[in-house]
């Protein structure tokens, strides 16, 4: 049969549009199920499954459609057909129909994503947003800055327990800190309607706290007063500062009072300055701020936010700053997480702390479990919303929908800018993670790993020469020989990046075999690549399950090694890392 017979019997035989309705129709179904699957609870593989046996039955169908034929006796054989007895014309007319028909409901559905689905859309708070401003220290030495700002971040996190009401992280809040910045622009900056401002001083035991609620739209003066207590008194003051809020901005309580927790007041002041500390993120600092919480929960064991900084720390420490090895420092944190869980069962960002001490200790779903209840009890937090963008399991277009969900949220929490730009780089979306750097860059230009980034999208670009100029400016000990062996290997200096790979093996082969394995893969040398990403596996690296989103080991995808190796890793069902 000649090629133009046997096309002109596929359409006879109804073959190609049978073929068509088969897709359009298993696109729809998909569509549904993705959808429907989720809200009733089903497991990720019921959908998984659903779509291979799609796939399996478009073969048989189309083998059914050149096989048999609708008669008005019932299903025959074609051949057994007579062609004057055929209506495979009503048939092909029938097809016809059903392909229109569907393809408008995918039309449909496809408009109402389009125009409903919004990926920075966040829950509408109306007039009962506002943002906690760092408090001025009005001591007479003006050196207890660490507690003013301490209880203003006790009171933002007291205001946080308010579900109708909408509060602005302490990054973005406290940024306006020392500026002259008007409530108007704070609050068009911010996207809040209200800002709670005002002053600590601080002599001996006695403590005077004054506080004033600002309208953001006129910059009217909505409530303020001035508290002139002992310093044992000041949990009393905090609490009654929330309860006036909630007051003026009129919201429910739900039949309970705002309570905070009541603490030894030397303990506190210990707590205070280890978290004024921790907020440095320096080395010395975190090793400073552990022994003051320590020295903070000897005296009284029984605060939540206590045991959740120790647990910060630990986790930050270790992955930082290698204060301590993995093992011993997640070990640790994790203990302090539960503590501080245990005393503060609905604490967001506890949940938040034990979900990424979890995934760097590699149990890895008790950490999905674990981010998800977090969201669940701060839902609009973009503090949170953004540490849950870097626990997607490489799920790029994830991470990258709650990183702009959170910027929408709180629009100065200048981390997240970061982190956008560097999954948009993953992603190979260049132009925009350079965009996101540069927001960064205009808060702070002079953060360590920004140009070690920038140097990456120039190279990617294959601006080489502007990536050098970069890493040069690089001053992270790290990241500037990690840069550097990219960059001179790109540009064809190989004795110099050989030089280099060997210093970098020597330092750091030992405690970063993942970045080893990126390094191999960038050369082309898959073989060993795959050799350092089983040592990573081995020693359970806390940073392999970022690095293998990284661009180098695309071209491993469709090694057999690559899947092989992701499958045993015990990641959560829907991760993001590609399988050939």
């Amino acid at each position: 049969m000649k090629f133009n017979d046997y096309f002109n019997e596929l359409k006879r035989r109804n073959v190609i549009k049978s073929a068509i309705a088969y897709l359009v129709v298993a696109w729809l179904i998909t569509q549904v199920l993705s959808t429907v699957l989720p809200a009733f609870g089903a497991p990720n593989y019921l959908l998984k499954w659903s779509l291979v046996f799609l796939a399996l039955g478009f073969p048989v169908w189309l083998i059914f459609a050149w096989v048999y034929e609708f008669t008005p006796e019932g299903i025959k054989k074609t051949i057994d057909v007579e062609p004057e007895q055929s209506i495979s014309t009503k048939t092909g007319s029938r097809l016809n129909k059903l392909i229109i028909t569907t393809l408008t409901f995918v039309i449909i559905i496809l408009l109402v994503d389009r125009f409903t689905k919004d990926s920075a859309q966040v829950v509408e708070y109306g007039d009962h947003s506002i943002a906690v401003m760092a408090f001025a220290d009005m001591s007479p030495k003006q050196d207890h800055e660490y507690f003013s700002d301490g209880i203003s971040e006790e009171l933002l996190n007291l205001l946080a327990k308010i579900p109708e009401l909408k509060v602005i992280s302490r990054t973005s809040s406290f940024s306006y800190k020392g500026k002259d910045a008007k409530a108007t622009e704070i609050g068009n900056e911010l996207k809040v309607t209200h800002i709670l401002e005002g002053s600590i001083r601080k002599a001996g035991n006695m403590i005077r706290v004054t506080a004033q609620l600002i309208n953001t739209s006129n910059g009217a003066h909505e409530w303020s007063h001035t508290y002139d207590r002992k310093l044992d008194s000041i949990f009393k003051i905090q609490d009654e500062i929330a309860a006036e809020v909630s007051k003026e901005l009129k919201l429910s309580l739900l039949g309970q009072p705002i309570k905070s927790h009541t603490l030894d007041p030397e303990a506190y002041n210990l707590y205070l300055q280890a978290n004024h500390l921790f907020k440095q993120n320096t080395k010395d600092a975190y090793i400073s701020a552990e022994t003051k919480v320590k020295e903070s929960i000897a005296l009284d064991s029984t605060y939540a936010a206590a045991w959740r900084l120790l647990a910060g720390i630990y986790n930050t420490g270790t992955y930082n700053f290698s204060i301590r090895e993995p093992e011993e420092g997640f070990s640790l944190g994790l203990d302090a997480v539960h503590k501080a869980i245990e005393l503060e069962p609905d604490s967001g960002y506890s949940y938040a702390t034990l979900a990424s001490l979890q995934e760097k200790n590699w149990d890895f779903e008790e950490s999905a479990k674990s981010m998800n209840k977090a969201l669940e009890l701060i839902p609009n937090d973009g503090v949170i919303m953004g540490t849950a963008a870097n626990m997607t399991f490489g799920d790029l277009e994830k991470s990258v929908d709650l990183l702009k969900r959170s910027i929408e949220v709180d629009p100065l929490v200048y981390g997240n800018y970061f982190n956008l730009g560097h999954a948009y780089y993953r992603m190979n979306r260049l132009e925009e993670a350079e965009e996101a750097f540069k927001t960064f860059e205009l808060y702070f230009p002079n953060w360590q790993i920004f140009h070690y980034m920038m140097a990456k999208i120039r190279l990617a670009q294959g601006r080489n020469d502007e990536a050098l100029a970069e890493i040069a400016q690089e001053k992270h000990q790290f990241f500037s020989l990690y840069g550097r062996n990219f960059i001179l290997y790109a540009l064809g200096r190989n004795a110099e990046a050989d030089t280099l790979f060997e210093e970098f093996l020597d330092k750091y082969s030992q405690k970063e075999p993942a970045n080893v394995a990126d390094l191999y893969a960038f050369r082309g040398d898959y073989d060993k690549s795959f050799k350092w990403l089983n040592k990573a596996y081995e020693v359970k690296d806390p940073v392999l399950v970022e690095a293998l989103s990284y661009p180098s080991f695309k071209p491993m995808y469709s090694d057999s090694r690559w899947s092989n190796f992701i499958n045993k890793i015990g990641l959560p069902e829907d991760h993001g890392y590609p399988l050939n």
